[in-house]
């Protein structure tokens, strides 16, 4: 007998299409984290917050770093802008999406873990963070929102039938 994986917050459909399961009240607090993410995007490059968005390609050079993030990120920001725009219309609507908001979906939560990863100096390592910290809220997010990711990334390789 086969097992069958839990429901999570992100099914598949028979017919190809997806649905977010969860919550409206988890819908409306994500909805407003990725908010929170385009405003960060829209308040410009210079944002320490954006780093792990928008990485260094050339360390040693700076000259041709400054060139590269010429070239690449008015793309990597627009392409961000898209995948928020998508990410809002699944959140808002009960009805099922297509792949492609899926993918932005997964664009989207990966983002927002980059940008928090970021405040909290998150590492390779794995630390146990004491409830009594006062970060220990932002740690949970960061775990929720790596949930949320591995869910997304496990449905669209077809892991979660």
């Amino acid at each position: 007998m086969r097992r069958r994986k839990p429901v999570g917050p992100i099914a598949a459909n028979d017919d190809g299409t997806f649905r977010i399961t969860l919550s409206d009240d988890e819908r409306t607090t994500l909805l407003r984290f990725v908010d929170q993410l385009a405003a960060l995007i829209e308040e410009g490059p210079n944002d320490e917050r954006l780093t792990r968005l928008y990485p260094t390609a050339y360390l040693n050079d700076p000259e041709r770093d400054d060139e590269y993030q010429g070239y690449m990120r008015d793309e990597l920001t627009q392409s961000r802008r898209g995948s928020i725009d998508a990410v809002r219309a699944a959140l808002a609507s009960p009805d099922s999406f297509p792949e492609s908001q899926l993918h932005a979906l997964m664009t989207v939560l990966n983002s927002l873990r980059l940008v928090l990863g970021t405040l909290l100096d998150v590492g390779e390592e794995d630390e146990e963070i004491d409830e009594d910290d006062p970060m220990f809220g932002q740690y949970q997010l960061y775990s929720y929102l790596g949930w949320l990711l591995e869910w997304t990334v496990s449905v669209l390789s077809g892991e979660d039938n």
